[in-house]
């Protein structure tokens, strides 16, 4: 049988087109100047720099500013926490520490949070830039002077050594979870070696981890134990070209999108149920990319990996420890060469550029070459239990783009939307580890995870439901809209005075949400009822509607799907903001 021809479907060619140009445009220039300062500095040496200046007020410990209270000057605080109701005549500087901001706050200057959360009410006002960076600052005060500090490789140095050892290098044992709790690996823990290497035009980074599997049964083979070595060189700091390779024997989820990784991990670890799909990866990547900021990078990638099949283990759980896992599904198995682009953009935290603020982005392409052994329907294996089963070249391309926009058209009052598409852009069909699916939480939310909804055609696996092993998804294109209203609830949720209070710390909202999704086959793949040219018509997408309050860290939703009437409700508790 000949091959099919390479070639892109026109329309999704020019979709994918035109939405990565439009997303390449918001990247920000952060080169832009506030009172004659560039981005060009790091938010950490920025925060040092306004900490040691004459007219800083300085504070170790918590801070708090009531109402009626108003600062003179710079403030910067170490540790915290800080709790803002007055007014800041300057700018406010939180090293290793959280912030809150009441409604009545004001800061006149610009807001560094190091280290630490924002939680901001939506009528606080700050003036100048606000600038957040995750990582904790270390530090150590020299006579009242902050001085950023890394456990180098001077401290492990001789004495009469550590003066020779260059300044700017550190060297840790670092230990890390590699992903999430899952079914396949249990707790997937990664240990070893860390080194980085400050220098005159950038920086080197280099790790060389072991990776161990807890899910038993525990052995010393393959399936316990992985690794993951990376070296990068990256030249400049805030606006940045990096350079890396990367040697790797790890799992994956087939898809993550949908939920975040601490929302899986909890769901398999408490209530014995994931809702993730896995596949082992072993192999090498060179990337070449570029930074800007905080805001966003592009990564061009060339690699080659071994893909193989995974099977579900047993894994510690609270709840149903006797019952077995939904099994993991097959995949394809084999060598295949990579390259492609990856694009992050993330400004939602730019809050005073209306354009180019308040966006979410992860996009890319990717094009696959390689020989797979593919996994067959099992109703196709039983009639083919005599013949061969041989291995096929494979050519595909594939794309995959997440936006999300956050708006506020009201004080207090946000909107955000979210467009998910991802699929086949042409070549053969795709490989089991790059199918797509939507429905369930994170997606479609009044449906299931996994349940082919009550009515002739399953738009949300293409068919998978019943008939793999494990309920794999078999879509080769997806689409998923959702829009979110959120709005404070007006009254306070603490009670007591200044020396004590019981309550909630953060600022509960009303959320009223839609979501509308379905997937899809390219024409020719053998199952009319699914198959689609283009986009499918929007009365064939499957839709909910739903409400319900988020604590900050913590919602409780109830969803309805509206196309579907004889669906029962759902009630969900998710950890975080839907999206």
């Amino acid at each position: 049988m000949p091959r099919p021809t390479h070639r892109i479907s026109p329309s999704l060619r020019v979709t994918f087109a035109i939405a990565l140009s439009l997303l390449i445009g918001v990247l920000p220039d952060t080169a832009g100047a506030q009172g004659g300062r560039t981005r060009e500095t790091p938010t950490w040496r920025e925060a040092i720099t306004r900490y040691n200046a004459p007219g800083t007020t300085r504070v170790d410990g918590p801070y708090a500013l009531e109402a009626a209270g108003r600062s003179v000057g710079d403030v910067a605080v170490l540790t915290g926490p800080v709790r803002i109701a007055g007014t800041v005549a300057g700018s406010l500087i939180a090293v290793n520490a959280d912030v809150r901001l009441d409604a009545s706050a004001v800061i006149d200057g610009d807001l560094l949070v190091l280290g630490g959360s924002l939680d901001r009410a939506p009528e606080a006002r700050v003036g100048g830039e606000i600038r957040l960076q995750a990582e904790v600052l270390r530090y150590q005060l020299e006579d009242g002077v902050l001085v950023a500090e890394e456990m180098g490789l001077r401290d492990w140095l001789p004495a009469d050594a550590r003066d020779r050892a260059p300044r700017g290098t550190s060297t840790e044992l670092f230990h890390v979870s590699a992903s999430t709790y899952n079914r396949v690996e249990g707790l997937p823990v990664l240990t070893g070696p860390k080194l980085r290497r400050r220098t005159a035009w950038g920086s080197i980074d280099l790790a060389a981890l072991g990776l161990v599997r807890t899910a038993g049964p525990v052995a010393w083979d393959r399936g316990s134990l992985g690794h993951d070595a990376s070296l990068q060189l990256r030249i400049g700091e805030a606006k940045a070209i990096a350079v890396g390779a990367r040697a790797f024997d790890r799992i994956d989820a087939i898809e993550g999108w949908q939920i975040s990784n601490t929302e899986s991990g909890l769901a398999t670890w408490i209530a014995h149920r994931d809702q993730r799909d896995y596949y082992g990866r072993h192999g090498g990547e060179l990337t070449l990319g570029g930074r800007a900021g905080g805001y966003g990078s592009v990564d061009l990638f060339v690699g080659r990996e071994r893909w193989r099949s995974v099977e579900s283990r047993d894994p510690v759980t609270l709840s149903r420890a006797r019952e077995a896992w939904r099994p993991n599904p097959i995949a394809d198995v084999g060598v295949v060469d990579l390259r492609g682009i990856r694009l992050s953009i993330d400004t939602r935290e730019k809050l005073r550029s209306p354009l180019t603020g308040g966006w979410f982005v992860q996009a890319d392409v990717e094009r696959g070459r390689g020989r797979l052994l593919l996994a067959l329907d099992p109703r196709i294996m039983s009639m083919l239990s005599f013949a061969p089963i041989l291995p096929q070249d494979v050519a595909y391309t594939r794309g995959f783009l997440d936006a999300r926009r956050r708006t506020r058209i009201a004080p207090g009052t946000e909107l955000s939307l979210r467009l998910v598409t991802g699929g086949s852009l042409g070549g053969d069909r795709l490989p089991l580890q790059r199918r797509v699916s939507v429905g369930g939480p994170g997606s479609v939310e009044g449906y299931d995870f996994r349940r082919a909804p009550n009515d002739a055609v399953d738009v949300f696996t293409c068919g998978g439901i019943g008939i793999w092993p494990g309920d794999a998804t078999q879509c080769e294109r997806m689409l998923l809209m959702q829009a979110e209203l959120r709005q404070p609830i007006g009254f306070d949720w603490r009670i007591g005075g200044d020396d004590w209070s019981i309550g909630i710390d953060e600022r509960p909202s009303w959320v009223l949400f839609a979501d509308a999704g379905r997937g899809w086959m390219r024409p020719g793949t053998g199952d009319l009822a699914l198959e689609v040219a283009g986009i499918p018509a929007l009365g064939t997408f499957r839709t909910s509607l739903g409400l319900g309050i988020d604590f900050g860290g913590l919602g409780l939703y109830v969803a309805k799907a509206v196309s579907t009437g004889r669906e029962p409700m759902n009630v969900l508790l998710r950890v975080g903001r839907r999206f």
